[in-house]
């Protein structure tokens, strides 16, 4: 899918990316992991054909810059940051079905409601006015509404609430047989459970290149119950985050998540270890 060979990007004097040799193969589902700065994004930037670069770089065997069009029409991409568009939502979905020959408004309509937002409700509503996870929404449901052969995603999760976040795995889960998929984060915990393997990137360089074993519960749903020893209000918060209920009026709380979240919960929770009197998950079903 992306074969890149001592690829080197320069901004002045300053080297970003030394030396960078990949190959992404078809149903890689990869983790790009590294610190500000390590040259996550400019890499991403360069596959998508936004900078001139030295070296070689092939995506679906073809030049990204002398065939933009064509490559990005099978790429679907999420920034890590949303881009100023001056449009409304209504214009920016009839603007995107129509570049793309692989999406309509109705595709985009259909994800952007199983994603949990709205656009009939809000679709007079300029891009710039939408709040940080109505935009996040936004955006992935114009990039999987193509059925993309590469999807490309810069920190996928960020802005999104639990329910937002739950959604978004669910989509990604459903597209994972079919899709390559490159995930950029700073955090690996955040998407483990949907990946095969794991870059990371440091001062411009492959530092780590590895084959992971697929999870077996990333497309289960599971149950958990938590006791605390006490009204401890910082875990009780963390708790109502994730849309955990309260039983019987106690320190007795049960709710549920899809396991691709199963490490970011624990992780999560293990602040208050302390505090807990039991935590017992469960698979609840298949997705």
């Amino acid at each position: 899918m992306i074969k890149i060979k001592d690829l080197t990007k320069k901004f002045g004097k300053t080297r970003v990316l030394d030396d960078i040799n990949l190959t992404i193969k078809p149903k890689d589902r990869i983790a790009l992991i590294g610190p500000n700065g390590a040259g996550k994004t400019t890499l991403i930037r360069i596959i998508l054909g936004q900078y001139l670069f030295n070296g070689e770089l092939l995506v679906f065997d073809k030049d990204p810059r002398g065939n933009r069009v064509e490559i990005l029409d099978r790429i679907g991409y999420v920034p890590q940051l949303p881009p100023p568009i001056q449009m409304s939502i209504g214009e920016l979905v009839k603007f995107s079905a129509g570049i793309s020959k692989r999406s309509s408004v109705d595709a985009i309509y259909q994800k952007a409601n199983e994603l949990g937002l709205d656009i009939e409700k809000n679709i007079k509503k300029p891009f710039l006015k939408l709040s940080g996870g109505m935009k996040q929404k936004l955006l992935i449901a114009l990039a999987l509404a193509r059925q993309p052969d590469i999807l490309i995603m810069d920190e996928p999760a960020a802005n999104l609430d639990p329910q937002g976040r739950e959604a978004f795995f669910l989509q990604l889960l459903k597209s994972m047989e079919k899709t390559t998929m490159l995930l950029s984060s700073h955090r690996v915990d955040e998407i483990i459970n949907l990946i095969n393997r794991i870059i990371e990137i440091d001062y411009g360089k492959v530092v780590h290149d590895e084959q992971i074993a697929q999870s077996g519960f990333a497309d289960k749903m599971l149950e958990c119950r938590v006791i605390l020893t006490n009204k401890h209000e910082a875990a009780i918060r963390m708790l109502n985050d994730w849309g955990f209920n309260n039983l019987n009026g106690e320190q007795d709380y049960e709710g549920r998540f899809i396991g691709a979240e199963r490490l970011r919960f624990l992780t999560s929770i293990s602040h208050f270890a302390n505090h807990i009197k039991k935590l017992d998950i469960s698979e609840q079903l298949n997705i």
